[in-house]
């Protein structure tokens, strides 16, 4: 009976401390990728019946309603939210990116270029539709990172195919 309330003991300590290093890690991510600098002071994590809940605050300590941020912020805190998880699991798994950059200025998309991309994981798939949701400009600053660029291509209402093309012809073959 006593290890097992030293265990839950220790249960509840590990799981406050895994929820104040997500916290520091979300909030280190806001940073590095808003260009607002000090926006967001503070995250608080509250997890609940397995149920995660972040609240972020403002250098008043006021709450920051997700729902006020623009779309454009909104993408950058689900973007630093994903980096942090990733970071704080210590699993390697690929990610998967659809739309990327759609609702960013071009300094927050330079900002996920240069910061988020690189390091949220080892295998990074990007879904863009080029030139809407990513640039010639854009893909040139990620190229040098670029392992493989397949096309999807439709084939029909029903079929499409994936199609390898070389990294430097991939604007090239883009149908605009």
């Amino acid at each position: 009976e006593q290890l097992i309330h030293e265990l839950d003991a220790f249960l509840v300590q590990l799981k406050a401390l895994k929820r104040t290093a997500l916290e520091a890690r979300i909030l280190e991510e806001l940073s590095r990728l808003m260009h607002k600098r000090g926006f967001i002071h503070r995250v608080e994590v509250l997890v609940q019946e397995g149920i995660i809940d972040i609240s972020l605050f403002d250098r008043k300590d006021h709450l920051v309603p997700k729902e006020s941020l623009s779309k454009g912020e909104q993408q950058l805190y689900a973007t630093a939210v994903l980096k942090a998880l990733v970071d704080e699991s210590n699993i390697k798994f690929p990610v998967f990116i659809d739309s990327p950059l759609q609702k960013l200025d071009k300094q927050h998309s330079k900002n996920i270029i240069q910061r988020f991309y690189p390091s949220v994981s080892e295998q990074v798939v990007l879904l863009p539709l080029l030139e809407k949701e990513l640039t010639h400009e854009e893909y040139s600053q990620l190229k040098t990172q670029v392992g493989s660029v397949h096309r999807i291509e439709a084939k029909d209402e029903q079929h499409s195919s994936f199609t390898e093309v070389k990294a430097d012809e991939l604007f090239e073959l883009a149908v605009v």
